[in-house]
């Protein structure tokens, strides 16, 4: 089976109700000013096309871990599913670039596999999946279509013809996973369902929900990875969140990480000296509980602009406030300073 994406025009017209817009308008997701099809929260795809990546967080979010996709079935595709809604004499261009897309081969089928990369909770998440997943369908019809018409398939009868798809003709699943990296629980639907008012009993069972296959960040203790950059992603990244730092302390110390893997929990968890860590010279590791060291060394560092005996004594308590509140646990903080001074900072937080 081959499987053509349709493209539809790049210029820009409006003609007879007809809208059309230019490729950089729909990566600008520019559409009447209504319709932000920016991706701002997009981060580390690069990380993602790696098949091994991939395919790891496929298989803990939709098969509880076990091996069924395979990275060497793997291929990527075009992130763009941009594509017209007609209504009557209106037709509307919608732009929309997945986060990344790939083809999974089975013998000699296919399914495509989406991956959305999501900072913020939306409250209209499976609504707007809906609707993207419907973009894609379009464009492979679109696409059979075509191919029938320029390669002299005939249709048998009015059906075919009205329809411009063969009877047989056949297109391709699409499965998503929907990423959310915010600190905070989603509390946004995950079903077409819980965006609805209370339906009638006589009508609930004949509505057609839409689900999607949404995992957090904070999801981490409940998913079986193989992946031993994955299954670090999501452990220290859950655990800054939850502020248990004696945790990554204990358990990543000493570990040497890829640097775009550091760089990647650096930007999601906005820790500015993991990121800074993190661009060194291609193809070396580092260790990620460097990135910790060097924050409360320059927190102590800030500590001691005043020259006067108080001012140094009042800005060191307040370096240590300042790294207890981060997460820094005592066993480190008393490496840089005293007993005596982290008790002090501890009686002033009880004030504060």
């Amino acid at each position: 089976i081959i499987m053509l994406i349709y493209q539809h025009e790049t210029t820009h017209r409006e003609k007879n109700g007809e809208e059309f817009f230019s490729r950089r308008e729909l990566e600008k997701g520019i559409i009447k000013g209504k319709i932000d099809a920016a991706k701002n929260d997009a981060v580390g795809k690069d990380f993602w096309r790696n098949n091994e990546h991939f395919a790891d967080l496929f298989n803990a979010v939709l098969f509880g871990g076990e091996q069924i996709i395979k990275p060497e079935n793997l291929e990527e595709m075009d992130t763009d599913v941009s594509g017209v809604i007609m209504a009557d004499d209106y037709k509307l261009s919608l732009g929309r670039f997945r986060d990344v897309v790939k083809k999974n081969f089975d013998g000699i089928e296919l399914v495509v596999l989406g991956l959305e990369l999501q900072e913020h909770i939306h409250y209209g998440m499976p609504l707007r999946t809906m609707i993207y997943d419907s973009l894609g369908y379009l464009k492979e019809f679109e696409g059979v279509r075509k191919w029938n018409k320029q390669n002299g398939v005939k249709a048998v009868n009015a059906d075919e013809f009205l329809s411009g798809i063969k009877k047989d003709d056949r297109f391709h699943p699409i499965i998503n996973i929907i990423l959310y990296y915010g600190e905070k629980e989603w509390d946004g639907p995950t079903s077409l369902q819980d965006m609805m008012v209370d339906i009638p009993e006589h009508f609930s069972q004949l509505f057609a929900d839409y689900h999607i296959n949404l995992v957090q960040m904070l999801d981490s203790g409940k998913l079986l990875f193989h992946n031993n950059d994955v299954r670090m992603l999501f452990d220290v990244v859950s655990n800054i969140y939850r502020n248990n730092i004696d945790y990554i302390y204990s358990k990543y110390d000493g570990t040497r990480v890829d640097k775009d893997l550091l760089w990647m929990i650096g930007k999601i968890t906005e820790n500015k000296d993991m990121i800074e860590l993190s661009e060194i010279k291609e193809g070396e590791s580092v260790d990620m509980c460097d990135a910790w060291k060097k924050f409360y060394e320059k927190a102590r560092q800030e500590g001691f602009k005043t020259g006067n005996e108080d001012g140094i004594r009042s800005a060191t308590i307040d370096s240590i406030i300042f790294m207890i509140r981060y997460g820094i646990p005592k066993k480190d903080l008393l490496t840089k300073f005293t007993e005596e001074e982290y008790n002090e900072a501890l009686s002033k937080m009880k004030t504060m």
